[in-house]
């Protein structure tokens, strides 16, 4: 496509839909700050370049922050801007990857709480459990939780989090788009009997996981929606690849 085809297509455009397409303009038209990470494999070759974009287009028309399946979609399209072939999965080939890019299988998180921590990120569905009803003991939970987990980790290959905080009194968004090691996350295949506290009343369970030495996050068994959360997983032991703070249009101008 070029800037001759636009201007052609325009002229088939009604009022609204020019309208809507100046909404667009004006949003491309407002600076976005970025910083990409000099020694990021991802934000290259104009994959950056595109996901910033698609945040400042999505947020010519709306002040909320972008969600998973938009995520999941601006991913696959920047990695095809980017020359890589890319295609979102079918959810009985992969249970745990959302998009595979050049046989990369990624697995794609969105994070935007209003109180969520800078330095701790918290994945709160890793996956769903119903096995944890049947855990009673820390020695059950010990059997089941780093087979499951392990199991849920051979299902993709990368992670990879945006994440989303209101700036500048909430007329813009800063977005983080942090990677989280696999590596790290399989630490968690090696917990032991040891490392679970003592089943709640709620029938949950967790434990803290160490990575090279250090804390690195926490596995939370939650009985009471029979889910797996990580909590408090260290930015500082992540890769943050880009950031990109994009402005958010007046909804009244």
């Amino acid at each position: 496509m070029s800037v001759e085809w636009l201007m052609a297509a325009v002229r088939d455009l009604d009022d609204a839909q020019v309208d809507l397409l100046c909404e667009m303009a004006d949003a491309f038209g407002r600076k976005a700050d970025t910083w990409e990470h000099p020694d990021s494999d991802l934000v290259t070759d104009g994959f950056g370049s595109s996901m910033v974009n698609r945040l400042q287009l999505h947020h010519a028309t709306s002040e909320e922050k972008f969600n998973k399946t938009s995520f999941e979609f601006a991913f696959k399209a920047a990695s095809r801007f980017a020359n890589r072939r890319a295609e979102k999965t079918v959810a009985h080939t992969f249970q745990g990857a959302d998009v595979v890019v050049d046989g990369v299988r990624w697995s794609l998180k969105t994070e935007g709480a209003a109180n969520m921590s800078q330095d701790l990120i918290t994945i709160s569905k890793f996956s769903e459990a119903r096995w944890i009803r049947d855990c009673v003991t820390q020695e059950d939970f010990a059997r089941e939780a780093p087979a499951r987990i392990e199991r849920h980790l051979s299902e993709y290959d990368r992670v990879l989090t945006l994440r989303g905080f209101y700036v500048q009194n909430h007329e813009a968004v800063r977005y983080d788009l942090v990677e989280i090691p696999h590596a790290m996350l399989m630490a968690a295949t090696q917990l032991t009997e040891r490392d679970f506290s003592p089943r709640t009343g709620a029938g949950s369970s967790r434990a803290q996981v160490f990575y090279e030495g250090k804390p690195a996050f926490t596995v939370s068994l939650d009985g009471s929606v029979e889910k797996v959360t990580l909590r408090n997983i260290q930015v500082s032991q992540c890769m943050t690849h880009a950031q990109w703070t994009v402005p958010v249009l007046p909804l009244d101008d």
